[in-house]
């Protein structure tokens, strides 16, 4: 044997284990642009981004702004002035629905990015250590997946809810936005964390992570450099579909009236306007409209993900 490959056996971990990881990307791109059930997600997906970021320094009046009001215009049809007409206190819908894409945004992002940690934690070390550990942490997510998202929300409304008067008479309660973001988050996380635990024990005994266990790469290693890279395909589709679901989720909170007023939500649009449902149409009509768009360019988007990175699935 001569002595360089002497070498090449004694020192194995010179050589990197190559993982697929990279090429199941772009073979998943190549597909995705070939759907057209995924591109007609993304094209509204970033429509709704546009809109988020570009429409505030458009929006052609301030949904804050008292001087917006115009008081013999109280639902008002739609105009040149107003595209989209205003509602029952006479703002502007148009610059409301605008200026609720960030919220909507920051709720769906910020809430899905919290169940995505609690879930690829939970979920990676059930599927990475199995025995004891998979049973139990399986069991802690199965409670979290029967219990009823929204009356454990209205029991937090009620315990940590700030009180604003509404009337002489009584007063409502309101969550922050940040606190219904967080609870969004906490418990969302469940079939993330099945999924990856799904995708762990697949990948934990193949080739290319039994070579880096061989050449002595640590847990944490094989975790985060050699499983984790190709199990995102598979948990990208879920948290694309769990953004959403959080979108509408926090619509329904705001539209049960629980939202935080100080943040411009499509929900409490609804909540404000609903009852003005049969005179002036148009200011329920455009919030809903836009949480439809939003939601279903995410969930175009999921599906084509799936089609993509899980070619079998569609056949």
């Amino acid at each position: 044997m001569s002595e360089q490959t002497f070498a090449a056996v004694q020192t194995p971990s010179s050589t990197p284990v190559r993982r697929p990881a990279n090429g199941v990307w772009r073979q998943g791109w190549r597909r995705f642009a070939r759907s057209r059930t995924g591109m007609l997600g993304l094209i509204l997906v970033l429509l709704v981004v546009a809109t988020a970021v570009v429409g505030p320094f458009v929006a052609p009046f301030d949904p804050q702004d008292q001087s917006a009001m115009i008081d013999p215009g109280a639902k008002a049809p739609p105009s040149w002035t107003h595209p989209l007409g205003t509602d029952r206190m006479g703002y502007d819908v148009a610059s409301r629905v605008i200026y609720g894409a960030p919220t909507a945004l920051a709720v769906g992002l910020g809430a899905m990015s919290i169940a995505s940690l609690i879930g690829v934690l939970i979920g990676g070390v059930a599927g990475y250590r199995g025995g004891l550990a998979d049973e139990v942490l399986m069991r802690f997510t199965d409670f979290f997946l029967v219990i009823p998202m929204f009356v454990v929300i209205l029991a937090v409304v009620r315990l940590l809810g700030v009180a604003i008067v509404n009337t002489p008479f009584e007063s409502v309660p309101y969550l922050n936005l940040g606190v219904i973001i967080l609870l969004i988050g906490m418990f969302s996380w469940a079939p993330i964390a099945r999924m990856t635990r799904a995708e762990f024990l697949r990948l934990k005994h193949q080739e290319f992570v039994e070579a880096a266990r061989c050449i002595g790469a640590t847990s944490a290693d094989i975790l985060f450099r050699h499983i984790l890279p190709n199990a995102l395909p598979s948990l990208v589709v879920i948290i694309a579909l769990g953004i959403g679901g959080a979108v509408l989720a926090e619509a329904m909170i705001g539209f049960l009236g629980f939202g935080d007023p100080a943040a411009i939500s499509w929900g409490q649009l609804l909540y404000f306007n609903y009852e003005a449902l049969k005179v002036a149409p148009w200011a329920s009509l455009s919030p809903g409209g836009a949480i439809f768009v939003t939601v279903l360019g995410f969930n175009l988007l999921a599906d084509g993900l799936t089609d993509a990175f899980n070619p079998r699935a569609k056949s």
